[in-house]
């Protein structure tokens, strides 16, 4: 039993075989049952109202951009944590006003443009297509109208009623994801500390150490997918205007944004991208192609393992399973955190699992 027995929520409750490499279970404490119990409330949450566990985590890490922000401040200062908070949030909302009310007009007119060259580049690539043995296999697959024309005015009116409702609902979600990651990020010990209360005493130090470095893995990624958002959006847009393509800022942004979501992100970025260079010749859509690759290339490998370092180290192979796997189970929302909740989930197994459960000693 040696180096097993100084664990608190293994002491006297297993079953040890001296010359058996797995430790065999032969009675549940309360330590094991409150960490049991919470498993089985958020299993219950995810199966009944996936969206609310989800958008708390979303406030969660929004908090946690916050606070990133908040504490340095909060130092230099002598502010209290909760002043910090709010001057910080204060100083996101009027650059992200500045901002947009700087952008407001080139990418508005770009975006009209962008609606009125879309239809038209699709037009001429389904004429370009057409006559082909290949081109017309595609388009009797993709059968282009029948969406529009098959449904009748009824159906266009249940469409627009539900985009309506569906946008309602996402603005009401986004107001709920920020009050809450004021009010976590305001004063972050109630919570912490209740969170904490949930598990046995005797699990006390090892749950506190994991929430520190949970935080500390999510300010990594938050870190990381920031200056890679930025830097992928300026590659992006000079390279496209280097090509020639039109709407450059506006794809550019596009690019930029979506690059929040890791791998499957930019890739739907770059469609409009592509199409539009597509409908002026097929080789300027390979440059472009080649232009995301190459910027998600210098992004993905070099610039953001470089700003995270070891604190979210996340394997591409990992990701991208997770990826389809909230996908399916959560829709869009679970692709868009997919990359944080693995993040997170990593740390949670490491330091839940691996060290306090197995007994695997801690990587230096």
């Amino acid at each position: 039993m040696p180096g097993r027995q100084g664990r608190p929520w293994q002491r006297d409750c297993l079953a040890w075989e001296p010359n058996a490499p797995l430790a065999v279970p032969s009675c549940v404490t309360r330590a094991h049952a409150s960490v049991l119990i919470l498993l089985g409330i958020l299993l219950a949450l995810l199966w009944l109202a996936p969206e609310v566990p989800l958008l708390g985590f979303a406030a969660v890490l929004l908090a946690v951009a916050l606070r990133a922000g908040a504490d340095p401040l909060a130092r230099r200062t002598g502010l209290p944590g909760w002043a910090a908070v709010l001057i910080i949030a204060a100083l996101v909302a009027l650059a992200i006003g500045l901002a947009g009310w700087a952008a407001a007009g080139p990418l508005a007119e770009q975006a009209r443009q962008l609606s009125a060259e879309l239809p038209r580049s699709l037009e001429a690539l389904r004429n370009r297509m057409a006559g082909t043995g290949w081109g017309d296999w595609l388009l009797r697959q993709a059968e282009p109208g029948q969406l529009l024309s098959g449904g009748g005015g009824a159906d266009a009116a249940a469409a627009a009623a539900q985009a309506a409702s569906s946008t309602l609902g996402g603005l009401g979600n986004l107001v709920l994801v920020v009050l809450l990651a004021l009010y976590l990020a305001a004063q972050p010990e109630p919570y912490l500390r209740g969170l904490r209360q949930l598990f046995h005493p005797d699990l006390e130090p090892p749950v506190a150490d994991t929430l520190t470095e949970a935080g500390t893995a999510l300010r990594g990624w938050l870190l990381g997918q920031a200056v890679g958002m930025a830097v992928a959006g300026l590659l992006t847009w000079l390279g496209l205007m280097a090509l020639g393509v039109p709407l450059a800022g506006l794809l550019a942004t596009i690019i930029g944004l979506l690059n929040f979501i890791p791998i499957i992100g930019p890739l739907i970025g770059a469609v409009p991208a592509v199409l539009l260079a597509l409908a002026q010749s097929p080789p300027l859509a390979l440059w472009v192609i080649a232009l995301v690759v190459a910027v998600q290339t210098i992004e993905g490998n070099f610039l953001t393992p470089m700003v995270q370092s070891r604190t979210a180290d996340i394997p591409p192979a990992l990701l991208l399973l997770v990826q389809v796997l909230t996908g399916a189970l959560f829709g869009l929302l679970g692709v868009a955190l997919a990359a944080p909740l693995t993040a997170l989930g990593l740390v949670l197994v490491r330091r839940g699992y691996v060290q306090e459960w197995l007994g695997w000693p801690k990587e230096e």
